[in-house]
């Protein structure tokens, strides 16, 4: 199976974590959505999906159906091996570190 791809866009009207929580559960519904990442801080979200079966429009209307604004105009591609959270940084630096030492 694959991962699919991942993008990134601006979503506006998060204040807290609760508001994280309901961006991620609601895109996390959509069929073909494999991952799902909400920065609060950069008020953005990082979805990695299968494109042909879930549209800009359908990730939209999910963050919209939660509440908030998601500007999928300012969408951007996520390289596949940038990593995506905490865990994957500390995975990622520990690696480097083993390479060059």
């Amino acid at each position: 199976m694959t991962e699919g791809k991942a993008i990134r866009f601006p979503v506006a009207g998060m204040t807290c974590g609760s508001c994280v929580n309901r961006i991620t559960r609601a895109v996390r519904r959509l069929d073909s959505v494999t991952k799902v990442s909400v920065d609060l801080r950069k008020e953005t979200a990082t979805v990695r999906r299968e494109p042909a079966l879930v549209s800009n429009a359908a990730l939209a209307a999910a963050v919209a159906d939660a509440g908030y604004t998601a500007d999928l105009a300012a969408a951007v591609v996520v390289p596949h091996d940038e990593p995506q959270g905490l865990l994957d940084r500390v995975l990622q630096r520990r690696t480097t570190r083993r390479l060059f030492t």
